[in-house]
């Protein structure tokens, strides 16, 4: 596609957005690969209509990890709300020669609100992981 072309689809994609027509946006943005464009629908489905998972793939696509990764920790704390924060296990404890039943230590409120939650700090039970991977895969299609 020349950049002519581009230029003018992208326009017209910005058009559509700013007419509420995501649908044409969203073809004309990935048609073109316009990454702020992917950003915007992004922004859109994550805040104005609270989709993350919807979110996640305009993300990706547009190269943000960053946001990639807020997700991402957002469904790990929503997950270990869900399941209860004693299932999951710092990743230090695991070094641990202690039993792996001794080793679990939730997070304390005080703790998970001083810093942000890292994927990298938590052992998950492999059936939970495999189980979160699959759900993922399916979004990525």
């Amino acid at each position: 596609m020349d950049s002519k072309l581009r230029a003018q689809l992208i326009r017209e994609a910005n058009t559509a957005f700013n007419d509420k027509d995501i649908r044409k946006a969203r073809e004309l943005y990935l048609k073109t690969d316009y990454k702020d464009g992917l950003v915007r629908l992004g922004d859109y489905f994550m805040y104005d209509r609270k989709l993350p998972m919807l979110a996640f793939g305009y993300y990706k696509k547009a190269g943000m990890q960053s946001k990639v990764d807020e997700i991402f920790q957002r469904m790990i704390f929503a997950l270990s709300t869900w399941i209860g924060r004693d299932k999951f296990k710092p990743a230090s404890a695991s070094n641990d020669a202690r039993p792996a039943a001794n080793n679990i230590e939730p997070l304390s409120d005080e703790k998970s609100k001083q810093s942000t939650l890292n994927p990298d700090d938590f052992r998950v039970h492999p059936i939970l992981r495999a189980k979160a991977l699959e759900i993922l895969a399916q979004q990525n299609r």
